[in-house]
Order: C-alpha cells, then structure tokens, then sequence
C-alpha cells in the first residue's frame, strides 16, 4: 500500500531486488479491460517507489491479453510479449547509471577501419542515441557487414549499452561463418554457435531462424530457453528477406535493440522488412 497524491493506492505486484529496492512495478487489469487504462496509474505507483526507496522501478501494465513496458526515464511505452526475469529487470535499472557515450571515436578500427563502416555504425549509434530501438542498415555486398555488426557489438558492450547478443541467419553456413568471425574478432564475448552448442553461455549468440524458433516455443508445457529480456541486442543478416512472415514471432519475442542488414537496395526492399523497423517505404 503506498499514499498517492491525496489517496492511497494499492499495488498489485512489484518485484524486489535483492537490495530490497523495487526493479519493478505492475498494474494488471482486468481481460475486458484495455491495458493502457493501467499507465497512468502505474506511473504513479513507481512515483511513490522511487520516493521511498530512491530507485526508479521499470513499469508494466497488463490486461493478460496485452503486457506494455514502459521505462520512463529512456523509452516510450511499448508492448512486449513477457516479463523480464529478476536478474534482466536488474541490468536495466544498472545501465540507466553506466550506460556511456557512442562514439565513433571509440570504434575498434581491428575489427572495422573503413571510413564507411565507421559512418555506418556512428548512424545507428545517433539513432539509439535518440532513443529509437530500431535500425535498418543497406550496404551493398562484400562491403563488410558481419565485421560492422561485430564492431557495432564491440562498441555497444564496452559503452555498457549491452550485454548479450543474438546474431540470426538464414542458413547454417552464414551462421558458422558469424561465429567464426566473432570468435576472431570478439573472442572475449565467447561467442556460441546455436545450431551446434545448444548448451554453451555467452554474450553473442549466433543461430538460424529456425533454430531460434525451437529454442523459445514454450508450448506443450516446455519452458523457453530463453526469456523476453534475454538479449539486449538482435542483429539480422540478410534483413530483406521474407522471412518475417515465418519467423516473425521471434522479432516480436524478443524486447531488445534491432540492427537490420540487407545489401538489397532501398527501392526493392519488402514492405515486411519496413514494417517490422517502423518505416515508411522507401
């Protein structure tokens, strides 16, 4: 029970750090019930958290139908597909305090030295910067995309942005050769073959479609190997692709930063490949 404004107010849930400080708040209406209804009213339970405790909580609101997270202090609301588990809500409420500055100056210029590829990886950093949580990127063949993606990698991990990555193609050899390449050029993040290391932890995974799909189906009563807030960043090799209509329940699984790479040019990119990075055509 917290006093909000002039009343008192009632929480339904809010989950503890083990410092004893609240990771999160959540609101939970009724299934007829919009979730949206549970915002405003959620927002100022975490007021009133944060007054008493100091630490901000990351807020959902739910109908049991729909789950919106909303952390206020970086992002608009959006709708996620789960809860995070208690050690992710932690690295979140972590980054807000150590999160450091993208810069271009800061590129690993072992891993990616050309002027492009640096331009390229300085666009998407501005963009995140300005809280976007997506990003498409077009270069055209044999101009180094797996490298950029690893330095991009590279980058967002030391500036504390984030922590675990999952690398997708569409086909075990594009995958077995990201693997090979991070293991060259980022061997600290431990990088794990998905397909051939079920097993292995890291901070980079690198999988196919399918392989991903098998890993976090939770139906029949199996648990998913992976949850919502598992992985902070999603890269997507050959982003053109139709795929989207078959695996897209993977980018919709997954709340996490999206970098998306096609060499197919901009006219010719599918409306799927648009939609899913919240762009016009074109």
């Amino acid at each position: 029970m917290y006093v909000v404004g002039s009343g008192v107010g009632f929480v339904d849930y809010v989950l503890w750090g083990d410092d004893g400080k609240p990771l999160a708040v959540v609101e939970a209406k009724k299934t007829m019930v919009d979730a949206d209804v549970g915002q405003q009213q959620a927002k100022l339970y975490a007021d009133c958290l944060e007054a008493m405790h100091g630490q901000r909580p990351l807020i959902f609101y739910s109908n049991g139908y729909e789950t919106y997270l909303w952390d206020d202090t970086s992002y608009p609301p959006r709708k996620v597909d789960g809860f995070y588990k208690k050690d992710e809500l932690a690295s979140i409420i972590v980054r807000r305090e150590q999160r450091g500055e993208l810069r271009v100056a800061d590129i690993n210029s072992e891993i990616a030295g050309r002027y492009y590829q640096k331009r390229a990886i300085g666009s998407i950093a501005a963009h995140f910067t300005a809280s976007h949580r997506k990003a498409l990127l077009v270069m055209a063949t044999g101009t180094g995309k797996t490298r950029m993606s690893i330095a991009l990698t590279d980058l967002l991990q030391r500036a504390g942005w984030v922590k675990r990555t999952l690398f997708l193609a569409d086909r075990v050899s594009l995958v077995r050769q990201a693997a090979s390449a991070f293991k060259e050029h980022l061997p600290d993040s431990s990088p794990v073959n998905l397909v051939t290391e079920k097993d292995q932890t890291g901070r980079v995974y690198v999988s196919t479609y399918p392989t991903m799909m098998g890993l976090i189906d939770a139906s029949e009563g199996s648990e998913a190997k992976f949850s919502v807030g598992h992985f902070d960043l999603v890269i997507i090799d050959e982003a053109h692709r139709s795929v989207y209509r078959k695996y897209g329940a993977i980018f919709r699984y997954f709340d996490s930063l999206l970098v998306g790479l096609t060499a197919t040019p901009r006219d010719q990119v599918d409306k799927n490949t648009y939609e899913l990075f919240g762009l016009e055509r074109g």
